[in-house]
C-alpha cells in the first residue's frame, strides 16, 4: 500500500493508469496477497478502483465526484483553519511545540513556496495546521490522497495563474491562523476552496474522462449555499 501511495505522490502513477498485479508482485518481490489487500483498501480509500479479473487502476473522477469531495474538503479545511487559529490565540500546547509549527507555518504566509507541482509543500501545510490543533481525529478525515490525484487528472486544464492563486490562498489561512484570527482563517480556507470549485466548473470535459457530461446547472446546485457570516457545514447542503 505504501508502495502504491507513494508512487501516486511521486506521479509515478497518474490517474486512469492500470496496475496489474502480477507485475507489482514481481516488483515488490511479495506474494499476491499484500497486493490483492493493498488494492482492496485503496479501492475503499477512493485512490483505486477495482475491475473484476483485470487488477485495479487509479482512479479518476467525473466533474460531479470532483465538485462533491471539494465541498466536503471545504468543511473539514475551514473547521481545521478555524481550530489551528484558536489554538494559536489560546497558546494551546506545549510551548516549545507550539513555536515550532509556528515558524513552519511562516514560510507559506510569506509566499516564500512553489506550491506548483509540490504536493509534499501542499501535505506539510495541512500537517502544520492540523498538529496546532492538537484534534486526533482531524489526520484520518483528511481527504489528502484523493485531493492530490485530482490535481494531477486536470492540472494540464488549469489556468495560467492558479499556481500563484494557490499561493496567495495559502498565504491568507497561514496569516490569520498565526494572527489567531479564527473567523479569518476559516474565511480564508472557505475562499480558496470556493474558488477551486469555481475552476473545475469551468475546465472543458476532456479533463474528466467518466461522467462528463453533467449539465452546468445541477452542477452548480451541489455547491452549498450558505449565509454571509455563517460557518459552513460539514454536510452536503
Amino acid at each position: 500500500m505504501n508502495h502504491i501511495t507513494a508512487g501516486v505522490l511521486a506521479g509515478r502513477y497518474v490517474p486512469g493508469q492500470r496496475l496489474i498485479e502480477a507485475d507489482l508482485t514481481q516488483a515488490l518481490k511479495v506474494s499476491r496477497g499484500p497486493v490483492r489487500e493493498a488494492f482492496r483498501r485503496l479501492d475503499a480509500l477512493g485512490v483505486l478502483s477495482r475491475t473484476m479479473h483485470r487488477g485495479a487502476c487509479v482512479r479518476t473522477l467525473s466533474r460531479a465526484e470532483a465538485i462533491d469531495l471539494m465541498v466536503a474538503a471545504e468543511g473539514i479545511d475551514s473547521l481545521t483553519a478555524r481550530l489551528a487559529a484558536t489554538a494559536v490565540r489560546a497558546r494551546r500546547g506545549a510551548r516549545h511545540e507550539l513555536a515550532k509549527l509556528e515558524k513552519a507555518l511562516r514560510p507559506y504566509r510569506d509566499r516564500e513556496y512553489n506550491l506548483s507541482g509540490m504536493p509534499v509543500l501542499r501535505q506539510r501545510f495541512y500537517a502544520i495546521l492540523i498538529a496546532l490543533t492538537a484534534n486526533s481525529q482531524l489526520p484520518s478525515l483528511f481527504p489528502t490522497m484523493r485531493i492530490h490525484l485530482l490535481r494531477l487528472q486536470t492540472q494540464s486544464f488549469r489556468d495560467s495563474h492558479a499556481g500563484r492563486s494557490d499561493i496567495d490562498d495559502f498565504a491568507a489561512v497561514a496569516r490569520a491562523v498565526l494572527r489567531g484570527d479564527a473567523s479569518a482563517a476559516e474565511r480564508a480556507s472557505s475562499v480558496h476552496h470556493r474558488r477551486v470549485q469555481r475552476a473545475l466548473l469551468e475546465m472543458p470535459n476532456e479533463a474528466f474522462p467518466s461522467g462528463n457530461g453533467e449539465p452546468q446547472a445541477e452542477l452548480r446546485a451541489r455547491r452549498p449555499q450558505r449565509r454571509t457570516g455563517s460557518r459552513p457545514s460539514l454536510t452536503r447542503a
